[in-house]
């Protein structure tokens, strides 16, 4: 009996990538249909914010797209690396947004959002002073704070990576952070308002997005719309290959990517999870059989049959 020969994870990704002309997680996603795009080209639904390089993808109609739950809709932002491209999704989801920024990465911008959004005049100065005057964002709808979301509220230690330093961090749960959001709207308006809609979270901090994906997933919260950047790619890393399987597998699927590396999830509600037991002994995955029969299958219509020795057929004469 010929032994079956050991497949390294590499060699793995290697035949899956021949056999579908395709990077392993595409391929994978394409067997469960849950990727339109992953090229940096927006999908039909989706529209760069402007004509300049590294634009953000943005949904050509938010109000379609959210309907009735647009009056209810709350936004949270984990980390800002640069607040100038976030105006970009402040203004195009413009929704009461709580923003996270645990290392004081735009200290300033936090200062001056605080400062200035009772003064729209003010504001608006500092933006046109910023190179951003033509950017319209509500400052009374956004909420900075040096927090850290997570699957409570307290406090944890973190360590901080401009300076290699443990700091001990202020937490905020998910949930916590929705209803500051929502805090935000005009109090008699929120009085009537139905729960907060989690409509969308951008997560880019450094490192911590695995951590941050998990409590997210763990919590009763899927936002419709996920903006991720990875710290590194999810097909060169298997922490966070394992990561961005898991998002996938919980019922987002990848929409777009843009030029400098944000990845665009919308949550469908097709988790692999629900369509399986896992408490059956006898379970296989499913997707795993499905590319197991699938990649047998390929391979049985491409390898020629080799007659045994023997019984090679005799040559004419």
């Amino acid at each position: 009996m010929r032994k079956r020969a050991h497949l390294g994870k590499g060699c793995k990704r290697v035949l899956l990538r021949n056999i579908y002309g395709l990077n392993p997680m595409l391929a994978l996603s394409n067997i469960m249909d849950t990727v339109t795009s992953q090229k940096p080209e927006p999908v039909s639904d989706l529209k760069p914010y402007d004509a300049k390089p590294g634009a953000h993808h943005v949904l050509k109609d938010v109000y379609t797209f959210f309907g009735n739950h647009v009056q209810n809709s709350v936004a949270v932002y984990v980390g800002v690396d640069d607040w100038k491209r976030d105006l970009q999704l402040l203004e195009s989801y413009a929704f009461p947004t709580v923003v996270c920024d645990p290392f004081y990465q735009q200290d300033e911008w936090r200062t001056a959002v605080i400062e200035k959004r009772s003064k729209l005049m003010d504001w608006m100065k500092y933006l046109k002073d910023s190179d951003c005057g033509s950017h319209f964002v509500n400052p009374k709808w956004i909420e900075p704070v040096v927090e850290f979301p997570g699957p409570f509220d307290g406090t944890r230690n973190i360590v901080d990576p401009t300076n290699n330093t443990t700091v001990n961090m202020p937490v905020s749960s998910w949930e916590t952070l929705l209803n500051k959001a929502a805090a935000l709207r005009n109090k008699a308006a929120t009085a009537a308002q139905a729960e907060p809609h989690f409509a969308l979270c951008k997560i880019e901090l450094y490192n911590e997005e695995v951590g941050l994906l998990a409590s997210l997933l763990a919590s009763k919260y899927r936002p419709s719309i996920l903006y991720l950047r990875w710290s590194a790619s999810p097909d060169e890393s298997q922490i966070h290959c394992e990561a961005a399987g898991h998002l996938q597998s919980c019922g987002y699927r990848l929409i777009s990517v843009n030029s400098t590396g944000y990845f665009l999830y919308q949550y469908s509600g097709q988790d692999i999870y629900s369509c399986a037991s896992w408490t059956n002994v006898g379970m296989k995955h499913p997707i795993i059989e499905q590319m197991q029969g699938e990649v047998a299958n390929l391979l049985k219509s491409q390898v020629p049959v080799v007659g045994a020795a023997g019984n090679e057929p005799s040559a004419s004469k």
